[in-house]
């Protein structure tokens, strides 16, 4: 069965389309059955746990849901969760073309979107007050329909998401910026051509480096090579199509550019310690 993708419609009243919403965490679970199980979205997202516990996973890593966090989530990837039941907090979603009507491509300038080398979460434990307030406010801004209501919850998810870039970048980011921004490029680009681009040298072109460069500024950020971004890139489109569709092995072999399925085979072993069928059968005994 494929994983069910989420409009932003999908949450909202049938005469009601805008290209923002919000809601407390706690009412979504409650009344929209099936939203913890495995899912993606045609938005964005960004989840405030302000109580609870449990654990939330993100394209198959799983983290432990702790209050004070802020989760991040692009369109496209699956997600989950397990919420303790006193689990509080908002969801706030918007579309990419409502933020950049305004700021143009900050959205994609941010750390926490469009990268799978850093965890899609922050600590806030230090800004929780001002999280918390402005939250609040915006839930408030959102909940009211006054007069230039879009403009003005848009300042708020500008605020939200500058605050939360200031965050990340301290803990995260350190003295290299310049070489961070970089990385984040070659992942943008890894986002729009994994599936024709396989090779390092038309990146590196693109970027207007050496693929030796590149390489270099990828192990320094983040501890592994260009190639290694690219292939992890690969496998995780890989393990989404087997968990959430019903495609044979062969048929997603091809649809990710494999046109030899023994040659998918051996470099999904290769990358995941397992075959496509191996870690396909893994899911059902988990479940």
């Amino acid at each position: 069965m494929s994983v069910p993708v989420y409009s932003l419609q999908a949450f909202q009243p049938p005469t009601v389309e805008t290209p923002f919403y919000m809601t407390r965490l706690e009412k979504l679970v409650q009344e929209f059955k099936g939203i913890d199980k495995p899912h993606s979205h045609t938005f964005y997202l960004v989840m405030w746990i302000s109580e609870g516990s449990g654990t939330h996973t993100i394209d198959f890593k799983t983290y432990d849901i702790a209050p004070f966090q802020l989760y991040f989530l692009t369109p496209g990837q699956v997600h989950s969760w397990v919420l303790s039941p006193d689990t509080k907090g908002y969801n706030l979603f918007f579309d990419a073309s409502f933020f950049r009507t305004r700021f143009g491509n900050r959205l994609y300038q941010y750390p926490f979107y469009h990268s799978h080398q850093h965890e899609p979460l922050i600590d806030a434990t230090g800004q929780q007050a001002f999280l918390r307030d402005l939250y609040a406010y915006a839930h408030r801004e959102y909940e009211q329909q006054l007069p230039n209501r879009a403009e003005v919850f848009l300042s708020f998810i500008h605020i939200l998401l500058e605050t939360a870039n200031r965050l990340y970048t301290e803990r995260w980011i350190g003295p290299d910026t310049h070489l961070y921004d970089r990385v984040r490029q070659y992942e943008e680009l890894l986002e729009d051509q994994f599936l024709t681009v396989r090779d390092v040298q038309t990146y590196a072109e693109q970027m207007s480096l050496s693929p030796n460069y590149l390489n270099q500024i990828c192990k320094k950020i983040v501890g592994k090579t260009a190639s290694q971004l690219l292939y992890e890139r690969v496998l995780i489109e890989a393990q989404r199509l087997l968990t959430h569709t019903t495609r044979s092995v062969k048929e997603i072999g091809y649809q990710l550019g494999f046109e030899d399925p023994s040659y998918f085979v051996r470099f999904f072993r290769k990358q995941a310690g397992q075959t496509p069928a191996e870690f396909r059968a893994s899911l059902q005994t988990n479940r």
